[in-house]
This record gives structure tokens, C-alpha cells and sequence, in this order.
């Protein structure tokens, strides 16, 4: 039996005694010295995490191993007995250093994750500020919501048809050419990681806000050959941001809409397929070629969207109004022409729907475009998207309220159900459905952020636009770019909000599927009256950073936020 008195071996103790033993060092005796060696298996723990740097509220992998280990225990910011290897998904909740330590009979290793409150992506990091001057927040008295609606509404958001690409490139541009050092922040960021940041950062804003829907807008443009072909190069969000924004969204538990507009540019020139003012004058040969082009567009994008696990698709386009009475010169067409080209165009886009349906198991909307009641498509989707007209006139907008704009907006459904329904003594289309079970209206409510929107309704923000007429308003003014002479006033989209919200609430017109904003959330925080690099966030409908937002959040969630916005002194 060994001797507990003994001390144990050091290193240097035993490299004594093997020189003793070889002839060297002392001439002393070194019996009774007892040597233990250095264990052959010893105990070993290992640890590691999939990411070292969170955002809060996301998770990392820990993983773990041993060696010669019977139990392992964690410690730190962990806890509990573990398996001597494996691996745990932990969210990570605090902010701050979070150190995991993992001890194995005796052996210990510990790595530590440091979440953030500021989201990232590799070195790039949110550059922008919702900073306005006071004079933005507008003079309307903000309403508190009257109510919320219940978990069954489609909640609804679509994001601002103004790219982060070319927020990115606008920037880039304006730091190389225009040595703009407030610009500096792209040498942090390149491309993907900047439009992977922001549609990240801006599904994540909807989330906290109750969207359960988010609608993504795109287009591209067209090769110019006997058949219109779309150019897929060219598409404003590429096919990988739609498989990024569509993943991501399904990690926070939100479905993914898209819609596409109908931008009429022919690829790597600079001109049309054919002539267009905001409005498309169609005859019989147009139309056909219009619609056979969307139709080859839309059922690629059926078998693409399927795959991603998109979950619902507009048949019909965005941005493009069709004209069938005007006459390509506009010359007029008689009714019976007018007729023909509406029933037109009708026949196809049943025929789309049916062709996305067969490719495609998510639902199937229309409204984005010219839509009325024809059985052939409104009795075969899943939704209808509806807007509103503009619901004050001129001299009402400096005593507008929330109860006034209630009263039009119910006014305006009333209107709206009977002519859907031929019940207003008006000539009746032919294949007008009945059937109101079938008929789930999407509300769209396309506010912009500026007091004259109340009256004379939609002002382009995403680029310049010059004035028409003589006259003192705006829209009669010489000026080249008519977006700077307006005067944002958050305060008046929150007004129209609440009141049309209230009215959509109440009415028992329609059946009611949701509601949404068409591109109502711009894709930056900025909101500045910028016109260069971001256009005009200032003026949209988008309601990111106003006042508006937090009308929204309360009818669908049932919180209340408050409304503080960072005012520039």
C-alpha cells in the first residue's frame, strides 16, 4: 500500500530521479521516492458556439464533446446536468457577454457570445436615422385607435417599391463622386450584405408592428422580340433576395405576398414597348400581346414562388392602368369596341388564375390592377384587393378630422358594394357574379404623408415629377420637381388612417379578409426630404417612422405605442 504522507511527484522531482537512474546528479539514494506517472486517457471537454456574435433574440448552436468523461455539467449561462457530448439551440434573450462553461469530471472549457441590440450583417450595420424636423409631425390632433381587429384579419404591408439596391448604389455613388463621408458607411457594408440587412431588419420592424402579411413588389424589364420576354437579369429584387425575404420572413412566422408590376421598358435601351403616359390606350393587337406576356411571366413565376414556399401571388399587375374606351391615338373606342376589349381581358385573366393555380398551392389574389366584378376571376381567388378614392375636396383639408373622413370613407363602400353588385340602376356587366361568398375583400390604404393627399389624392415619391396647369397649386406649378415644394405632414395620413380603419371595422357591405398597404413601408429608416439618393420617404405612403404607424400597430395588435419621433434641432 503506497505511503498518503508522501508527497507527490513534481516535474522537476522526476526528472531528478530519471537522471539518478541514468547515472547523473546526485550520489543520494532515491529509494523509497514513489513516481505516478501522467495519466494515459486523460479527461478532456470541449465547446463551442455556431455563431459568437447574436442579435438579440436569435439563437446559436452550442456544441460540445469529451473525452475519458462519465458526466459533464454546464455552468454560466447555462445550467444542468449534459450528455459528455451534443448539441443545443439556445436563444440568446440578454444583451451583453453570455459565457457558457461546460465541465467534464474535472476538465473545463467555456466559449463566450456577445448579443446585441443592433442588428448586423458580417461588419455592416444599420446607417440610417428616422431624425425629421418638427415641422414633418403636421398639425391634426393624432387619434387614439378606436379598436383592433381579431386574429383572423390578414394583416397586410407591402414594402416600398424603391429597392434597397439602389439605395445602396446611390449612396456608393454619392461617397466616390461627391467625396460624401456621411456616405462612408458603404466601405462597411457591400452589396448583399446591405440588402440582406435592411429586408431583415424591415420584416422584423413589420413583425413588431402585427403585419402578418408582407408583399413584396417587383418588375424587370423586357426583350423587345416578337414574343415580350422578360429579361430576368434585370429584375428590380433578384430571384435570390425573394428566396432570402421569403425564408426570413418564414423564420418569424409571416407570409410572403408578391405582386408584379408591369413595367413596360425594353431591356439595356432606353425606351418603351409601347407608348404609355400612366396609362396604356389598348386596342385588340395590344392587349393580346399584353396579356400573352403576362401570362408567360406569371406561370414562370408560379413554378419559381412554389418552390420558395411563397404563400400567396397577385394574378393581375401593379402600375400599369389600361384605357379600353380611349383609342390607341386616342380617338375613343364605340361601347361595343370598349366592351370587347374589357371582356378581353377579362377571359385571359381568369385563364391566368387557372394557370397559376395549377403550378402554384398558395392563395391567389387580384386588385392590383383594373378589376371588377366578372365571375370569371372574382369567383376564383382567394382575395380582391379594394381601395379607396380620394374622400375630401379642397376646401375641407384645414378642418379635416378622423370622424369626417369616417363618414366618406363609409359613404364610399356603400357606393363602391352596390355598383359591384349592380344595385345602383347602372348598366350591368354581363358576367357580374353574385355570389358574395366568394368576394374576400383586401382593404388597401394607400395614404401618403402630406395634407393635399386628403383631397387631390397620389403624388409619385419615388422620383421628380413637374407641375401641370397655371394655377397656384402644386400641381400647377413650373417647377421641375413638385415633390420639394411639398410640405410632409404626418399627422394627416394618421387621420386618414383611423378614419378609414374605423369605417372598414363597422361596414357590412363586403366580406372582409384584411387590409393592407399596397407599398406602404419604405425599406431604410430614412425620412428625410431627400430626393437624391432615397427620393421621397417624407411625402409617401409609406408609414415607417410616423405617425401612422403606431395607428396601425394598435388596430392590429391591440398596443398602444406611443408616437415619438427624433426631432432634429
Amino acid at each position: 500500500m503506497s505511503n498518503p504522507h508522501k508527497p507527490s511527484i513534481t516535474l522537476s522531482i522526476l526528472v531528478a530521479y530519471l537522471l539518478s537512474a541514468c547515472g547523473g546528479g546526485s550520489s543520494s539514494s532515491n529509494e523509497g521516492v514513489e513516481i505516478t506517472p501522467p495519466p494515459s486517457n486523460p479527461t478532456t471537454a470541449s465547446i463551442s458556439a455556431s455563431a459568437t456574435k447574436v442579435f438579440i433574440g436569435n439563437t446559436t448552436a452550442i456544441s460540445w464533446s469529451s473525452s475519458n468523461a462519465a458526466s459533464c455539467t454546464a455552468s454560466g449561462n447555462w445550467s444542468g446536468d449534459k450528455a459528455t457530448s451534443g448539441s443545443e439551440t439556445i436563444a440568446m434573450t440578454n444583451e451583453g457577454e453570455q459565457v457558457f462553461t461546460l465541465t467534464c469530471d474535472g476538465a473545463s472549457s467555456d466559449v463566450m457570445v456577445s448579443v446585441t441590440s443592433q442588428d448586423f450583417e458580417g461588419s455592416c450595420v444599420n446607417p440610417h436615422t428616422a431624425a425629421i424636423p418638427q415641422s414633418y409631425v403636421g398639425g391634426y390632433e393624432i387619434p387614439f385607435p378606436e379598436n383592433s381587429f381579431g386574429e383572423s384579419h390578414l394583416r397586410g404591408m407591402g414594402f416600398k417599391d424603391y429597392g434597397v439596391r439602389w439605395i445602396y448604389q446611390g449612396y456608393l455613388d454619392s461617397y466616390h463622386s461627391d467625396n460624401d463621408q456621411s456616405a462612408s458607411w458603404v466601405l462597411d457594408c457591400t452589396q448583399k450584405e446591405y440588402t440582406h440587412l435592411m429586408f431583415r431588419e424591415t420584416l422584423r420592424r413589420l413583425k413588431a408592428h402585427g403585419v402578418t402579411t408582407a408583399s413584396i413588389y417587383n418588375f424587370g424589364y423586357w426583350n423587345d422580340d416578337a414574343e415580350w420576354k422578360l429579361d430576368h437579369s434585370t429584375k428590380h429584387i433578384t430571384d435570390e433576395e425573394v428566396a432570402y425575404i421569403t425564408s426570413t420572413a418564414h423564420e418569424l412566422g409571416m407570409d410572403i405576398h408578391y405582386v408584379w408590376q408591369f413595367n413596360i421598358r425594353v431591356a439595356d435601351e432606353q425606351r418603351l414597348l409601347f407608348p404609355f403616359d400612366g396609362m396604356a390606350r389598348v386596342d385588340m393587337p395590344l392587349l393580346e400581346k399584353i396579356m400573352a406576356a403576362h401570362e408567360g411571366h406569371m406561370l414562370w413565376e408560379a413554378v419559381q414562388l412554389e418552390s420558395l414556399g411563397v404563400d400567396a401571388i397577385s394574378a393581375d399587375w401593379s402600375a400599369m392602368w389600361l384605357c379600353f374606351s380611349c383609342g390607341i391615338d386616342n380617338q375613343g373606342h364605340t361601347q361595343a369596341e370598349t366592351d370587347a376589349l374589357k371582356d378581353f381581358y377579362m377571359k385571359r385573366m381568369g385563364e391566368i388564375v387557372s394557370g397559376i393555380r395549377e403550378r402554384f398551392s398558395g392563395k391567389v389574389y387580384v386588385g392590383e390592377g383594373p378589376q371588377w366584378n366578372d365571375e370569371r376571376v372574382a369567383d376564383n381567388v382567394d382575395g380582391i384587393l379594394f381601395s379607396f378614392p380620394n374622400l375630401l375636396n379642397n376646401d375641407e383639408i384645414e378642418t379635416a378630422t378622423v370622424d369626417l373622413i369616417e363618414q366618406r370613407a363609409t359613404a364610399y363602400l356603400e357606393h363602391a358594394y352596390n355598383a359591384y353588385y349592380c344595385l345602383d340602376n347602372q348598366p350591368c356587366w354581363s358576367r357580374t357574379s353574385t355570389d358574395t361568398t366568394k368576394h374576400n375583400m383586401i382593404f388597401n390604404l394607400p395614404a401618403q404623408s402630406h395634407a393635399d393627399y386628403l383631397s387631390t389624392g397620389w403624388v409619385e415619391d419615388g422620383f421628380c415629377v413637374s407641375g401641370q396647369g397655371n394655377d397656384d397649386d402644386y400641381l400647377g406649378s413650373d417647377d421641375e420637381c413638385i415633390q420639394r415644394i411639398m410640405q410632409p405632414n404626418f399627422s394627416a395620413q394618421a387621420i386618414w388612417y383611423e378614419g378609414v380603419l374605423r369605417a372598414i371595422s363597422k361596414q357590412s357591405y363586403f366580406n372582409t379578409l384584411g387590409t393592407t398597404s399596397s407599398t406602404g413601408y419604405w425599406l431604410s429608416d430614412t425620412l428625410l426630404h431627400d430626393g437624391k439618393v432615397e427620393a421621397f420617404p417624407s411625402i409617401s405612403q409609406s408609414i415607417r417612422g410616423k405617425s401612422a404607424e403606431k395607428i396601425l400597430k394598435y388596430w392590429y395588435t391591440g398596443e398602444y405605442e406611443t408616437y415619438e419621433p427624433t426631432i432634429i434641432e
